[in-house]
């Protein structure tokens, strides 16, 4: 483990508002308690017997469809104006296909206008959309989904990307699943999602550009994005939002798993994990 992912382990939970209420930070490591998160749907925070470690698995074989999300919603936008605060986020996951079963459909990280799962739809739609909202420009929904089904009406590139989401699962930017070398390997190497493997990703937004990263757990984050396009969320999101993960399956079944979570919209170190 690295000396960053050790420093992070000692970190239970980290929480703070400042008196106007216009920052929040936070970092879980193996930790996730219910009294901070709000779960939906199949999504559940699953303890270990052995240890006091916990994850958060969004999906199983019922519902096929499962949210958690930070139980206190957070302030997108500058006081008095519509421009979007920075933020930056980093987590750690792993996809497990269910043995006897094909593997479907994956998860995102998002931000949400509500709580809850109603009206939402599993397999193709992730838990994010259904047939009614998706691509309604009006939906405030943007997220960045890892995908491993290839969905035509999506116009996805594959079966196995990486997503950004305005409104829609008609990605405005994706990737294959990878990562790009660092000073004396400049080539793309692609990644499997759902192999069962612990990675990690990285995500910010500052001045309309989101950038997303992706490598194995251990690993460094890579100097060059696999994602970073411009995105104006001044349009997309309310005053405050919901953030979070979702997660689907339906016929092709698989577990999605998250085992750590940092965020922050005033302090981009701390989600170093």
């Amino acid at each position: 483990m690295s000396p960053l992912l050790f420093s992070c382990a000692i970190i239970t939970l980290l929480l703070f508002f400042a008196s106007v209420v216009s920052s929040l930070e936070f970092v879980y490591y193996t930790n996730f308690h219910s009294t901070n998160l709000f779960t939906f749907g199949d999504a559940t925070i699953d303890s270990s017997s052995s240890s006091s470690s916990s994850i958060l698995s969004l999906t199983n074989a019922t519902f096929f469809m499962g949210r958690s999300l930070n139980s206190l919603k957070i302030p997108v936008m500058s006081a008095n104006s519509s421009k979007v605060l920075p933020f930056c986020t980093s987590f750690i996951f792993s996809i497990v296909p269910l043995k006897g079963f094909l593997p479907g459909h994956g998860f995102a990280f998002a931000f949400l206008p509500s709580d809850g799962i109603s009206g939402d739809s599993s397999a193709q739609n992730l838990g994010l959309f259904n047939f009614t909202n998706n691509c309604d420009p009006n939906s405030s929904i943007f997220g960045v989904e890892f995908d491993v089904f290839a969905n035509q009406e999506f116009d996805d590139i594959n079966d196995n990307h990486v997503g950004v989401d305005v409104n829609s699962l008609k990605s405005v930017a994706s990737s294959p699943a990878g990562f790009w070398g660092g000073r004396k390997d400049e080539n793309f190497k692609g990644l499997k999602l759902n192999n069962g493997v612990n990675y990690q990703v990285w995500i910010d937004y500052q001045d309309s550009i989101v950038n997303v990263s992706l490598a194995k757990v251990g690993e460094i984050r890579p100097r060059r994005p696999l994602i970073s396009t411009f995105v104006n969320l001044s349009g997309v999101f309310l005053n405050e939002m919901h953030v979070g993960f979702a997660g689907s399956t339906g016929q092709l079944l698989e577990s999605h798993r998250i085992l750590a979570w940092s965020f922050s919209n005033s302090n981009f170190s701390i989600v170093m994990l």
